[in-house]
């Protein structure tokens, strides 16, 4: 499945800002799913056997989360919807004699483009944006800001400070400042202010239960 990390991700941007177009049959096999499912399909990705799996794969980018999960059953992707999208496609691709695409054994999978972006946006905020926020916010119980996969954790040194912090009402304030550099990198607009939270914790914590990692912690 995509990442916002990954090639298929960049491509996904560029069908987005409408400087690119699905290939003819991935843009019909993307209205039809559009109709069939009331979702916005934002592109469809082929790869081809080997490239990702051993079977060919189409990667359906919809637009948003709640939009992903009309595809899920339970915590799994839901098989007849696979299925149904597959045999589509392996129509279309039969109707068009496009032999390019190998339709056996066909995988379908499901992303979600502004979950992507949002995590994107978040990934763009550099290093000296962040330094820069600490220093402006200048509280000395305030050992870093962390950031992982989207998510925003202010560290204190620690757990009473972190507690004091919050309770003093500083969770919010902290997440305005966060989001107003957030922001600047949100280049579809869809972040919103209402949606965004920041956590607090502590070195105290991560040096007690995580041995100091932060790749424990982020697990």
């Amino acid at each position: 499945m995509i990442t916002s990390f990954d090639p298929e991700y960049q491509a996904t941007k560029r069908v987005k800002r409408g400087s690119a177009v699905m290939e003819p049959v991935l843009a019909e096999l993307a209205a039809w799913i559009a109709a069939e499912w009331r979702v916005h399909v934002v592109n469809v990705i082929y790869n081809e056997p080997g490239t990702i799996t051993r079977q060919p794969q189409l990667q359906v980018c919809v637009e948003h989360s709640r939009e992903r999960q009309e595809f899920f059953n339970g915590l799994n992707f839901d098989y007849l919807k696979q299925k149904a999208i597959a045999a589509h496609f392996t129509e279309l691709v039969n109707h068009h004699r496009a032999s390019r695409y190998a339709v056996d054994r066909l995988l379908v999978v499901f992303a979600a483009f502004a979950r992507l972006a949002r995590e994107e946006a978040d990934r763009c905020l550099s290093e000296p944006e962040i330094r820069s926020l600490e220093e402006r916010i200048r509280n000395p119980d305030l050992w870093t800001i962390h950031r992982s996969f989207g998510h925003v954790t202010f560290m204190f040194h620690t757990d009473e400070q972190a507690r004091a912090s919050a309770a003093a009402g500083l969770r919010e304030a902290y997440a305005d400042l966060y989001f107003e550099l957030l922001r600047k990198h949100d280049e579809f607009q869809y972040l919103r202010r209402s949606r965004f939270s920041v956590a607090f914790d502590s070195k105290e914590n991560l040096d007690r239960n995580f041995g100091g990692s932060w790749f424990a912690y982020d697990r």
